[in-house]
């Protein structure tokens, strides 16, 4: 009894089975020989389901319903575009794709996807894009590229996910035209840094930027000292167009306000002397004298090679040492009013003599002023009878200024040197001294001993 009313259940259920089947096939085959798409139908991303071909080419000539699918990040968004296309389809067409749907998509109701190339197409860029900025997601990061700040650090690249709408409108603009599929992944379609770290131009500068911010040129003064370091160098450092640029202008004036700081030549100095006390003298070849031009080349170098240096100016002219006493303690002192020298070293006199200076006209007196001994030389004929009129042997040389005037022994004064002998029977300018005390002296100096003359 058991098994016959199982039976009985299964035939009903066979027959309910088969009344659907025979149901599905009978609408199944009205649509399919009446000519209208299947029941899951999409032709160049237009819903044409169940539609005739001439509706379908309605449809999809108005862009109804057309749409296009981006994903990202796992999501997918299908953004409704036909208020920005415009699209004409050849009707042979439509109707030809009816043949490429078979019955047993009809039967099963399969999904069918269909591309056509449109005859005519238009796309309005600017609607587009406005449609995709709101329907798709705000971007958490956007790309930037590689940069130096204003320290020069330089600051990797930033991979965002900000949409280059640009390449993207364009593959959309050409695939609706090819009657593509329109489907993309957004990641494909990010902005791109355009200017990377890692870049061999930005590599390179960074590395020479380092280079710059360790460099150190100090000048030495004595005890005072000038420094280029590197955060001065970087302020006149620029990366423009690939390119690492040093600006060089302001290392002359930097030169230049060293000059005004330590240059002491042609300037008034106040000397202590040994009977008149404290006397006020000016001008003289001795003095720091820095050659601007020449020492700004020299930083220049430098900075080129990115070379770090303790050094010391280029000098047209020296002092004996730096500091606001540049004469130093080593010195000759020649009196004009006591027609007497005296020679100190470290402070302590080592020896004096009795001398006879020019005569005090314009044309003969002794220059004075803080000099410095610039040349040694034994044996030596001064003068010429064609020229000054006097031809003199001299043992012992010892030029002091650009006169033309110096230190030497005078044998035929016959020992009469000092007192008044200089107002009538001078010399052309020199300081003439005894022998015996003109060769202690060329002895005692050396190239550079200041020689004060007042």
């Amino acid at each position: 009894m058991k098994e016959n009313k199982k039976f009985i259940i299964g035939g009903i259920a066979g027959a309910v089975v088969f009344l659907g089947l025979l149901a599905a096939f009978f609408v199944c085959s009205r649509e399919f020989y009446a000519g209208r798409f299947s029941a899951h139908a999409m032709v160049s991303n237009t819903d044409v389901s169940g539609m005739t071909a001439e509706e379908a080419l309605q449809s999809m000539n108005h862009s109804d319903g057309f749409s296009i699918n981006l994903k990202k990040d796992g999501t997918s968004y299908a953004v409704d575009i036909s208020q920005a296309v415009f699209r004409e389809f050849d009707s042979g067409e439509v109707q030809g794709c009816l043949s490429r749907i078979s019955f047993l998509d009809y039967l099963f109701r399969r999904e069918v996807v269909l591309s056509l190339k449109p005859d005519k197409v238009q796309v309005r860029d600017e609607k587009l894009q406005e449609i995709l900025q709101k329907a798709l997601p705000k971007a958490t990061a956007y790309t930037a590229d590689a940069y130096f700040d204003e320290e020069l650090n330089l600051v990797e690249e930033v991979y965002g996910d900000d949409i280059n709408y640009k390449n993207l409108l364009e593959k959309i603009r050409t695939d609706i035209a090819e009657g593509n599929e329109l489907e993309y992944r957004l990641e494909d379609y990010c902005n791109q840094p355009q200017v990377k770290a890692s870049d061999a131009a930005m590599a390179s500068a960074d590395e020479t930027i380092r280079k710059y911010k360790n460099m150190s040129i100090v000048f030495t003064f004595g005890k005072e000292k000038e420094t280029i370091d590197g955060a001065m160098i970087c302020r006149h450092l620029s990366y423009k167009d690939g390119k690492l640029v040093l600006k060089k202008k302001w290392v002359s004036e930097f030169v230049r306000q060293m000059a005004r700081t330590y240059n002491t030549y042609g300037k008034t100095r106040k000397f202590k002397t040994t009977k008149d006390g404290v006397v006020t003298i000016r001008g003289g070849i001795l003095g720091w004298w820095i050659n601007e031009d020449e020492t700004t080349k020299k930083i220049k170098k430098l900075l080129d090679k990115q070379k770090s240096e303790t050094t010391e100016p280029i000098y047209r002219n020296v002092a004996a040492r730096h500091g606001k006493d540049d004469v130093g303690d080593t010195y000759v002192e020649v009196s004009l009013k006591r027609q007497h020298l005296w020679y100190y070293k470290n402070g302590k006199k080592i020896m004096e003599s009795k001398v006879v200076t020019g005569l005090p006209t314009k044309e003969r007196q002794t220059v004075k002023g803080v000099h410095r001994i610039f040349g040694k030389q034994r044996d030596r004929w001064l003068g010429t009878i064609a020229v000054q009129g006097y031809r003199s042997h001299v043992n012992y040389w010892m030029p002091f200024n650009w006169d033309g005037q110096g230190l030497h022994d005078a044998p035929w004064r016959h020992g009469r040197f000092g007192g008044t002998i200089y107002k009538t029977g001078g010399s052309h300018g020199c300081v003439n001294m005894p022998p015996e005390t003109a060769a202690k002296l060329y002895d005692y100096v050396s190239i550079g001993t200041p020689v004060v003359v007042y």
